[in-house]
């Protein structure tokens, strides 16, 4: 399969051309377009036993510790039934693994700190930090360069 991307200023949204054989079902190729753009927005999770639909920008970092797994926000914590691995499974591209027990929210960092002590993350709006593992650190400094 070849990919190729032009870039036209000219236009105001993205355009996809496909090119392909008369053999190739049409529909399908379609419905997988569209889906990659339509990933969840907000899930459920659960705080003292009442369950909360939780807009997933709002959600600083994902935390597994005594086999459960706690959603921090800015002022909140919540708790999900879902695995880490389900979770990443799930999650949109702006999230990203930092170590064996947490996935972060790239669009909530405010900081990045390389120290002999450890590599921690600061988030915008929050007070809560959380510590990236040595082997997620260049990926993620490098996802956070790029983003700008």
């Amino acid at each position: 399969m070849k990919i190729r991307v032009e870039v036209d200023d000219q236009l105001a949204e993205p355009e996809i051309t496909i090119r392909t054989p008369g053999n190739v079902d049409v529909d399908q190729l379609v419905t997988a377009i569209q889906g990659v753009g339509a990933t969840a927005t907000r899930m459920t999770f659960s705080q003292r036993g009442k369950n909360y639909q939780v807009t997933l920008r709002d959600v600083l970092f994902f935390e597994a510790a005594d086999h459960q797994v706690m959603v921090h926000t800015p002022s909140e914590v919540f708790s999900t039934r879902q695995r880490l691995y389900e979770l990443e499974a799930a999650l949109p591209a702006s999230f990203r693994r930092v170590s064996k027990s947490a996935i972060l929210n790239c669009d909530q960092v405010f900081s990045l700190t390389k120290s002999v002590t450890g590599n921690l993350v600061k988030f915008q709006n929050s007070h809560k930090q959380l510590y990236v593992s040595r082997r997620f650190y260049k990926g993620l400094k490098e996802a956070l360069e790029r983003k700008g």
